[in-house]
């Protein structure tokens, strides 16, 4: 179970959050149109943590949560920094810029459509760290605070809202002696752009692999050899058996790394892969406990999808042989 500095009750459980978030309120929206009533529903945003090496992935979560006991929502938006969701960045003593990662705002984007049934979360995952226009490719590029503010576009039930979230401050320190020596080898745009799309290029998997095999204990091991197995996973030649030792070797190396549901939803699509549907099932269900805000808990995330809702697989076998 990941460690966290912060407890938030939602709807009668608890989930583990970062130590700095915000909570939105709902800015005025123009016509005279019927409001949809947003009683119920909390939208909280958060980073993975307050503070930073410099060159570390940073992570918003925007989670939606409905509290109501019988009132649904539909939410529509095109909830990406390009579009709808609205990010901007400012230095200390900076202006602001808008963050759209390698996307511009009139990019087309997945629009997110989701029925939110009582007392369900949905949630939302944005990585901030990959910005073509610096010199190294990275967003934060310098130590300092920084200031992240975040406004959300959408439709609740048909009617438009236009949610705005308080700021939300974060610092970003030097990297001691030994993590520059990292640092210089992943202080770059091609690097930048791998955390950006959590996967290695041909280009790049050599510094992965430095970084995987001589800095183990550096804040971007853990991502280095996630990279590595991911692009072993989408390969049709590889051996899944011993990825799926690779990728739980991380989850056991690394039991505080933030993208942990990243880790455990690879394991359920190797054991998919390899024809063992209760194996993957235990995965997704290992989710659900440990990371139950995790952006893979939701109807169209293809496995969750295939094993755990209503028109899924689970349907086809008894429930007692699934369940653990």
């Amino acid at each position: 179970m990941r460690k966290s500095q912060k407890i938030i009750a939602i709807m009668g459980f608890v989930w583990t959050c970062a130590a700095v978030g915000a909570w939105a309120g709902e800015a005025p929206t123009s016509g005279t149109a019927p409001q949809a009533s947003i009683d119920y529903l909390n939208t909280v945003l958060f980073t993975d943590k307050g503070q930073y090496v410099l060159g570390e992935p940073v992570f918003l979560r925007l989670v939606f949560a409905n509290w109501s006991r019988d009132v649904s929502y539909n939410l529509q938006g095109y909830m990406h920094p390009a579009n709808d969701l609205e990010i901007r960045v400012a230095r200390a003593r900076e202006l602001p810029r808008r963050y759209t990662g390698s996307l511009k705002k009139e990019a087309l984007v997945p629009a997110m459509n989701v029925d939110l049934r009582p007392r369900q979360i949905h949630a939302l995952r944005v990585s901030l760290g990959y910005e073509p226009a610096n010199k190294s490719g990275f967003l934060f590029d310098q130590p300092g605070i920084y200031t992240i503010s975040c406004r959300a576009r959408m439709t609740v039930n048909q009617v438009p809202k236009d949610l705005v979230l308080p700021d939300i401050q974060m610092v970003v320190v030097a990297p001691t002696e030994e993590q520059q020596k990292a640092l210089d080898l992943v202080m770059n745009p091609g690097c930048a752009s791998d955390i950006q799309n959590f996967q290695a290029r041909k280009e790049t998997e050599k510094t992965w692999q430095d970084v995987a095999e001589r800095f183990p204990k550096s804040p971007w091991a853990p991502y280095a050899r996630m990279f590595l197995a991911r692009q072993a996973l989408e390969n049709s030649t590889s051996d899944l058996a011993k990825v799926l030792e690779q990728l739980q070797a991380i989850a056991r190396d690394y039991p505080n790394f933030y993208l942990l549901d990243d880790i455990y939803y690879m394991c359920a699509t190797a054991q998919d892969r390899m024809a063992r549907p209760r194996e993957a099932l235990s995965w997704l269900y290992r989710i659900q406990r440990e990371c139950p805000d995790s952006a893979y808990i939701q109807p169209i995330s293809r496995l969750f999808h295939k094993y755990i809702y209503p028109d899924g697989w689970e349907r086809r076998y008894a429930a007692g042989y699934l369940r653990e």
